[in-house]
């Protein structure tokens, strides 16, 4: 499932980021914004007109694009 899909309460793990050709450039934003696999996150919300969401990941509000959202793969938790 793709974070971009959750719903908000939604618990969930980060099971995998992008494709094998995401350039190496989004990789490394992803990455310096806490976004690691199995790292576990809930889904606050998501911006009025659907163009981006909000996480609470390590303690921290992380508010991202819905494009980088949809290249994130997710499962969800019972948290």
């Amino acid at each position: 499932m793709k974070l971009s899909e959750l719903n908000p309460g939604d618990c969930a793990i980060i099971s995998q980021i992008g494709q094998l050709t995401l350039p190496q450039t989004v990789k490394r934003k992803l990455l310096s914004m806490g976004i690691t696999p199995n790292t576990h996150f809930s889904f606050i919300r998501r911006a009025p007109m659907g163009t981006g969401v909000e996480l609470n990941l390590r303690g921290s509000k992380l508010c991202m694009r819905r494009d980088l959202a949809d290249i994130i793969e997710v499962v969800i938790t019972n948290d």
